[in-house]
């Protein structure tokens, strides 16, 4: 992907520049939040990449690189906010992760994954690099056992610090459920801890657990329900003893691949506590997936169009 420079435009009205900048900061503020938890870039569970697990892809095994346009709205006019890129190799292996941010390029990030072998999932190592100096800022080394994850050994680059933070993320479980995600200091005591339980319900759909310990004390709770295709339905967290449940309600509509007719189940609404937050209408290629998405949030019990996203699909036929 080539990395792209976005400048602000200076607008006649004052009053527009300060709402325009206070929108863009705001949505770039809960985007760079959720980008990871204490390294700010992707987990270190390959389970937990959700850039990789909600792709939203009809049949991924057609497609060479995604690449993912966010802009926000204000006053029908559009203003980036950030790009991701996703790419895979011949034999469906993902092996790209790029995220551009259009209002700050010191978030810039680019993940480039390496496999133990050519036709597996079992990561062998992640690097990370400023796309702009190319220069490192991590390096994930990862020890893998006969079932899961073992160890990652941990090589940090700080700015102007000649020699980098080195730690160690280590993984116990079993073959059937559980697995403990223990972060470590470069000082070797425990910066937090991840207990994860994943289980099939009676009714056919998964449910992943996670708890998240921070100096031995229970954070946050979290509880992802899966349906059978394993598209999200219900998304419950507890936070310093406060709930809340995200419900996500899809549209089914008819695909073909390989000239097969499929249901495939496409994102419509996001509901939170029981009311109503986002709605999202669709444009599509003529392979089935979508290449416009626009977004609609529920302001003072009226639908507002806020976002657009927009994808440029390449595809290997």
């Amino acid at each position: 992907m080539k990395y792209k420079v976005f400048t602000h435009t200076i607008e006649n009205s004052k009053t527009k520049v300060r709402k325009t900048t206070k929108n863009i900061l705001t949505i770039l503020g809960c985007v760079v939040a959720n980008l990871g938890f204490a390294q700010n870039y992707i987990p270190y569970y390959p389970a937990d990449w959700d850039f990789k697990n909600n792709a939203d892809l009809v049949d991924f095994s057609q497609v060479k690189s995604v690449t993912t346009k966010y802009l926000t709205l204000d006053e029908n006019e559009e203003h980036p906010v950030y790009e991701t890129y996703l790419s895979w190799n011949n034999t469906y292996q993902l092996t790209d992760y790029q995220f551009v941010n259009y209002n700050n390029s010191y978030a810039d990030f680019d993940v480039q994954i390496k496999y133990v072998n050519p036709n597996g999932n079992q990561i062998n190592s992640v690097k990370i690099i400023n796309p702009n100096t190319l220069k490192p800022l991590e390096e994930w080394q990862y020890a893998n056992g006969s079932f899961d994850v073992e160890k990652i050994s941990v090589k940090r680059y700080l700015l102007n610090v000649p020699e980098p933070d080195v730690f160690e993320v280590k993984y116990e479980g079993n073959d059937d459920d559980y697995t403990q995600e223990t972060v470590y200091t470069p000082q070797k005591t425990i910066e937090r801890q991840t207990k994860r339980w994943y289980k099939r319900n009676d009714n056919g759909t998964y449910q992943l657990i996670k708890k998240l310990y921070l100096d031995n004390f229970l954070d946050q709770t979290d509880s992802l329900v899966l349906g059978e295709n394993q598209k999200k339905q219900a998304h419950y967290i507890i936070n310093l003893g406060i709930a809340g449940k995200t419900s996500y309600q899809y549209q089914t509509r008819k695909v073909k691949v390989f000239g097969d007719e499929h249901d495939y189940q496409q994102l419509e609404r996001i509901v939170k506590d029981g009311k109503d937050t986002e709605r999202y209408e669709y444009e599509y290629d003529t392979k089935g997936n979508w290449i416009v998405r626009k977004t609609y949030k529920m302001k003072n019990g009226k639908w507002e169009y806020t976002d657009i996203t927009r994808r440029e699909i390449e595809y290997k036929n």
